[in-house]
């Protein structure tokens, strides 16, 4: 048996003892496999803060469906597909809000304020990411997946089990939400981005 043969023989244990609820096999997997996901996330996102809040969020899924872990074959490559798909999920959130301040900026290149400072693209950037976040945890599940992923209301509808017509609902009150959320922060650029979030 060589060292790769071996390694693997011990994954699989570990994944094995987490199925079960071990808390110190899940202790060892996130030690053992951390320095190795760290570099590839960093060099996707090019930002250690990001890269950090992502490794968290792959190793809280794996002990929220560590049930699951018994039938993994090939520990390392499914670590390292669930990193990949956070990865690829926020950048692609990232593309989208920032292609929808870009058309904005495009389109009123010469809007400033009254005191004449030329449009924070960043701030506003941040004002729509706590927009969305305030909202209700499905209502922004749904959002999202409708505006930064690019499901129809049916895909929604059938990927979260509930109904077509829930989720036209929420997106409408969550629209809602984020209007307000926005008016009351940045009232000058709330109604220009409330409109281009509606259009998918």
């Amino acid at each position: 048996m060589d060292v790769n043969d071996k390694q693997l023989i011990d994954n699989l244990n570990l994944f094995a003892e987490l199925a079960q609820g071990s808390e110190k096999a899940f202790v060892k997997i996130y030690w053992n496999y951390t320095k190795r996901l760290y570099p590839f996330v960093l060099k996707m996102t090019h930002d250690e803060v990001t890269a950090e809040e992502i490794i968290q969020e792959v190793f809280v899924q794996l002990w929220e469906k560590r049930a699951q872990l018994k039938n993994v074959q090939y520990p390392t490559s499914y670590l390292f597909q669930i990193a990949s798909n956070k990865t690829l999920n926020y950048l692609k959130r990232e593309s989208n809000r920032s292609r929808i301040l870009e058309n904005y900026a495009k389109s009123h290149s010469e809007v400033t304020y009254g005191t004449d400072k030329g449009l924070d693209l960043k701030e506003t950037s941040e004002i729509l990411r706590l927009a969305i976040d305030s909202l209700p945890e499905q209502r922004k599940l749904i959002f999202e997946l409708s505006r930064q992923e690019g499901l129809s209301n049916e895909e929604i509808a059938q990927q979260l089990g509930i109904a077509k017509q829930t989720v036209k609902n929420q997106l409408v009150t969550a629209l809602k939400n984020i209007r307000t959320y926005m008016e009351h922060r940045q009232s000058f650029f709330s109604f220009a981005l409330f409109y281009l979030l509606t259009k998918k």
